[in-house]
């Protein structure tokens, strides 16, 4: 019948909940009730059973009630959605749900132009061809260059493509990131900036290695490693990968105690960066980016669109976003898996307040960061007709 169980946070029932779903649910209460009241006692379970179905908005049983299982339809694409009426939070209408199908409009993604980009650019294409995408934008880290090459195969493979590009930046100290879509990518200023971009990044992965070396008293292989890196960065991942598949590094007290802690290699890891590289960390390395007011007129001047992206989002106050629509912002990237649901719900409201663009983009990297789909968007359906609006903003 196509039908299935799943808990309140939409995730399918377990084998034991099933088990005990039949066994507590009809079973039991037939077996005991028949036993101390006859036919009368089973034939009654059942009618108040019949009964409790009939009246639930979802038909469920009272073992459901008690544990909190809803019984939901699954769709021809096999996508679960739930049947159950949901409070309308988001404006116009706009639903958002976990296991979303995927976007026909992707309008971030990162190629190996980025430094933690995998595919090459027709590579992109063919994985947006294959996944039915209508319309993308390669936004490359702090590069505009890619773009040069995807208009070409825009045309080859049949899917729209705007120009994009995505630049870190800061406002009042705080780091984010801008979008800039529609962009005339052969001006200058995007060459600049990808230069200040490059010596930047160089600079911190010295800083970062030797104040690393000053903590740890582990010596790391410097012109080594900036040897085998294209970006000529070293990032904490890689130093940490480095120290923790050494045999002499492991052992030390320092790497050890994470180790021990810890269930897992990777878990251990990412508590030893977090420690070490983190905010406040001892490692921890302050760069000074280009004002946002600064992004914001350089897209601007190359005929393009200024989208706050939805990096580090969770963490801004709507006062703090309102300030940026007033330096220029034109929109904002809503739908993204890199942002939580009531995050969603805020800026939406900010965007139809404001009467800005909307955007949804996965922040697609590649095999780097397997989690995220070309297409992933978390945009719903009710939100494509926004995100459309945008994708015919130059015609």
């Amino acid at each position: 019948m196509g039908l299935r169980l799943v808990d309140r946070n939409k995730k399918e029932a377990s084998p034991m909940h099933l088990m005990l779903r039949q066994a507590l649910g009809f079973g039991v209460p037939t077996i005991l009730l028949g036993f101390f009241f006859k036919v009368y006692g089973m034939v009654g379970w059942w009618l108040l059973n019949g009964l409790v179905v009939l009246i639930t908005p979802n038909q469920q049983t009272i073992f459901d009630l008690i544990f909190k299982l809803i019984l939901v339809k699954e769709d021809d694409k096999t996508t679960i959605q739930i049947v159950k009426k949901k409070e309308k939070v988001i404006p116009e209408e706009i639903e958002t749900e976990e296991d979303l199908p995927l976007s026909p409009i992707d309008l971030h993604i990162r190629s190996n132009y980025s430094d933690d980009g995998y595919y090459d650019v027709e590579e992109i294409f063919k994985l947006a061809k294959e996944a039915k995408l209508e319309t993308i934008s390669i936004t490359d880290h702090n590069c505009a260059r890619v773009n040069a090459a995807a208009t070409r195969f825009a045309h080859l493979y049949d899917i729209q493509y705007i120009p994009g590009v995505e630049f870190d930046c800061q406002y009042e100290g705080k780091r984010l990131r801008i979008l800039g879509y529609y962009i005339d990518w052969n001006q200058e200023i995007f060459n600049v900036l990808e230069q200040e971009s490059l010596k930047r990044e160089k600079e911190m992965s010295i800083e970062r290695v030797k104040k690393f070396e000053q903590y740890t008293h582990i010596s790391i292989d410097l012109d080594s490693l900036m040897s085998k890196s294209r970006f000529q960065t070293i990032t904490a991942e890689q130093i940490c990968e480095m120290v923790f598949r050494n045999k002499k590094t492991r052992a030390l007290p320092l790497v050890k105690k994470y180790l021990d802690k810890y269930s897992s290699e990777k878990e251990a890891m990412l508590h030893f960066k977090q420690d070490l590289f983190g905010k406040g960390g001892p490692c921890f390395g302050q760069g000074i980016y280009p004002e946002a007011k600064e992004i914001i007129e350089a897209i601007h001047d190359a005929n393009g669109i200024a989208i706050l992206a939805s990096w580090h989002l969770d963490y801004f106050d709507d006062h703090t976003i309102e300030d940026l629509i007033h330096l220029g912002i034109d929109g904002i990237e809503c739908f993204s898996p890199v942002i939580q649901e009531t995050t969603v719900t805020a800026l939406l409201k900010l965007v139809m307040k404001n009467k800005l663009f909307v955007t949804a983009g996965s922040d697609f990297h590649g095999p780097s960061r397997p989690e995220r789909k070309l297409g992933d968007t978390k945009c719903p359906e009710k939100g494509i007709a926004l995100v459309k609006v945008f994708t015919k903003a130059a015609k």
